[in-house]
């Protein structure tokens, strides 16, 4: 049976020997697996210019157009530690990558994906960080920096984002939450997947017709768990382990949620 693998919030970074774990993970997907999509903050900063490139983007990306070569389908819809990828990498290594959403049909399923940080209408100043960042004006500034002081800005980008939004962050916004799933079934999605609250959570709201299911992704480097879909509708959350002898997959079914609404 063929499934898609989706993950976010790695936060890989130079130096961490999460790359280490992160690349095993990506040369033992789980059999039948036809496509990965990464939902968001791939890296703890990843900017589409080569002064911000680093060492752990440069393993990671080369591991990543092995797999494309080896006809895994790669997605890749950007987080908000994520700016102005799809220029530089669209095509090379991913088949499709997106700004802010995208909508995939799977089996029964229509999936909306998205990485998750604007879910929360009411955190104003991240917004309006994210309007500006993520706009031409920033752009411009990325590509005219020598590689030494785009690393010197990568180091205070990283330490503005930890801060950003934390108060956001550490309370899932169940409400918002809500009411953006609803408004994706208004738009024919049935299954809505999101990150970047770094929390593994199952959510139904709503009833017949008007029924969507919420899948919240855990934060990859806090307990390396995705979430598969298979062909036949079926969604499991799974946790990588890395051992001594070997790899193994944990099968974390049942520890799904389930809330009506």
């Amino acid at each position: 049976m063929s499934c898609i693998l989706l993950l976010g919030d790695a936060h890989l970074r130079d130096g961490d020997p999460e790359v280490d774990v992160f690349l095993n993970f990506l040369d033992s997907l789980p059999t039948g697996a036809v496509a990965l999509y990464l939902l968001g903050d791939l890296f703890d900063l990843w900017v589409g210019s080569s002064a911000f490139t680093t060492e752990s983007h440069r393993r990671v990306l080369d591991a990543l157009r092995r797999l494309r070569a080896g006809g895994l389908r790669l997605v890749y819809v950007e987080g908000n530690r994520d700016y102005h990828l799809r220029r530089a990498y669209l095509g090379n290594p991913f088949d499709d990558l997106t700004e802010s959403r995208l909508e995939i049909a799977f089996g029964p399923r229509r999936l909306h994906l998205s990485h998750g940080d604007q879910v929360n209408r009411r955190d104003r100043p991240y917004r309006f960080w994210r309007w500006l960042a993520k706009g031409p004006f920033l752009l411009g500034t990325f590509d005219l920096l020598p590689p030494v002081l785009a690393g010197s800005l990568s180091d205070r980008i990283e330490r503005r984002m930890a801060r950003t939004n934390l108060r956001h962050r550490v309370r899932f916004p169940e409400e918002d939450c809500r009411l953006y799933a609803r408004a994706r079934r208004e738009e024919g999605c049935d299954t809505v997947v999101l990150g970047h609250f770094h929390q593994r959570m199952h959510r139904i709201f709503g009833e017949g017709s008007g029924r969507v299911e919420v899948f919240i992704l855990p934060a990859w480097r806090e307990d390396r768990g995705y979430l598969k879909f298979e062909s036949d509708g079926g969604a499991v959350f799974e946790s990588f382990r890395s051992t001594a002898l070997g790899v193994r997959v944990d099968d974390d079914a049942g520890s799904l949620e389930r809330e009506g609404a």
